[in-house]
C-alpha cells in the first residue's frame, strides 16, 4: 500500500497541474497566443534557471564519478540504439516520410528536465537529484543532434553540421548548463542574493510548466493518426523503459540513477520536438498529437513504473 500511494504522490501533481492547464484553456482564460508566450518563457528562463541551479548545486567530486560516468554511456548507447533500431522498423511501414521522422523523434526524444526533476524531489526530496540534472545537462545535446539529424534525413537534406552546432549553441537548456559547469569547474561562489533570486524564479519552472502542457491538450482529429500514435506510444512509454530498465537492472544501476532513467526513457515527448518539426517541414500535426498522447498516457506509465521498481525494491 505504501508503495502505491508513492507512486500515486509521484505522478498526481504532475496531472493535477495539467489539468489546470486543460481547465483554463476551456475556460478561455488562456489561449493558443498566450500559452506559446508563456512557453517561450519557461523554457527559455525558468527551466534554465531550474537545471543551471541544480548543476550548480553539485558536488564538484561526485558529479563525475565512475558511477555516473557509467550512467552516462550507457544512456547515449541506448539513446542512439533506439534511433537507429527506430529507423531500420518504421522505415519499412511507414511510407510517408514525414511522418516516419516524426515517429522515430517521439520515441527517442524525451522531456527529462520537465519530467525527470519533479519524479526524483517527489520520492529522493531535493538534495538528491543531482544526477537527473547532470544526465539532463548531457543528454539534451544528444537530443537535439540526432533530432536534427533524423528530420534533415529524412526530408532528404544533407546534415549541414555548422547548422546543428548553432542550433544546439543556442539552446537555453544547453547553456544553462553550460555556465553552471565553468562556475563549478573555476570554482567561483555566486553571491547569496543572487543565488536566492535564482532559486525563488526556478520554483516556477516545474507548476507553470505543466499547467502549459495541460493547456495545449486538443483531441480533435486524433482519429487522423490513430495507428501511427498507438505504435509510437507504445514503444516510448512500455517497451523502451521495459528494455532499458532491465539492462540498467542488470549493470547495477538502483535508486537515483534508475528515477534519472524513469525521466530519459519513460517521459513523453518533449515539446520542443513539435516546433522543431514544423520548422523542419516533416509532419506538425502528427508530433503535435505525439506530444499530447505521449504527456496524458504517462500518467499512467509512470505510476507503474515508479509502482513496479518501488515494489521491487530497486528504486
Amino acid at each position: 500500500m505504501n508503495n502505491i500511494i508513492l507512486a500515486f504522490s509521484v505522478v498526481f501533481p504532475l496531472m493535477l497541474m495539467m489539468l489546470v492547464g486543460y481547465g483554463l484553456r476551456k475556460r478561455n482564460i488562456t489561449d493558443t497566443h498566450s500559452l506559446n508566450v508563456m512557453n517561450k518563457l519557461v523554457f527559455r528562463v525558468f527551466l534554465p534557471l531550474l537545471l543551471f541551479l541544480n548543476i550548480y548545486s553539485l558536488d564538484p567530486k561526485e558529479a563525475l564519478n565512475q558511477e555516473n560516468v557509467k550512467l552516462l554511456i550507457m544512456t547515449a548507447i541506448s539513446v542512439l540504439a533506439t534511433v537507429i533500431l527506430s529507423h531500420i522498423v518504421l522505415s519499412k511501414t511507414v511510407k510517408d516520410k514525414k511522418k516516419c521522422s516524426v515517429m522515430i523523434q517521439g520515441i527517442f526524444r524525451s522531456n527529462l528536465v520537465l519530467f525527470g526533476i519533479p519524479i526524483a524531489t517527489s520520492i529522493y526530496g531535493e538534495n538528491r537529484i543531482g544526477i537527473v540534472s547532470l544526465l539532463a545537462a548531457f543528454i539534451v545535446p544528444l537530443f537535439n543532434i540526432l533530432a536534427v539529424t533524423v528530420l534533415e534525413l529524412y526530408r532528404g537534406s544533407k546534415v549541414k553540421l555548422k547548422s546543428v552546432l548553432f542550433s544546439i549553441l543556442k539552446n537555453p537548456l544547453i547553456l544553462a548548463s553550460a555556465f553552471a559547469f565553468l562556475l563549478i569547474i573555476l570554482r567561483i561562489q555566486l553571491p547569496d542574493i543572487l543565488l536566492s533570486s535564482i532559486t525563488s524564479m526556478s520554483k516556477v519552472a516545474t507548476p507553470l510548466a505543466f499547467v502549459i502542457l495541460g493547456g495545449t491538450f486538443q483531441f480533435d482529429r486524433l482519429a487522423v493518426n490513430t495507428k501511427h500514435l498507438i505504435v509510437v506510444v507504445l514503444s516510448k512509454l512500455i517497451l523502451l523503459p521495459a528494455i532499458v530498465f532491465a539492462i540498467a537492472l542488470l549493470l547495477g544501476f538502483r535508486n537515483e540513477a534508475l528515477v534519472a532513467l524513469i525521466g530519459a526513457f519513460a517521459s513523453p515527448t518533449a515539446v520542443s520536438s513539435f516546433t522543431m518539426a514544423l520548422e523542419m517541414e516533416a509532419d506538425g500535426e502528427l508530433a503535435g498529437q505525439i506530444v499530447v498522447l505521449t504527456s496524458i498516457a504517462c500518467i499512467l506509465t509512470i505510476f507503474l513504473w515508479v509502482l513496479i521498481l518501488r515494489t521491487m525494491k530497486f528504486i
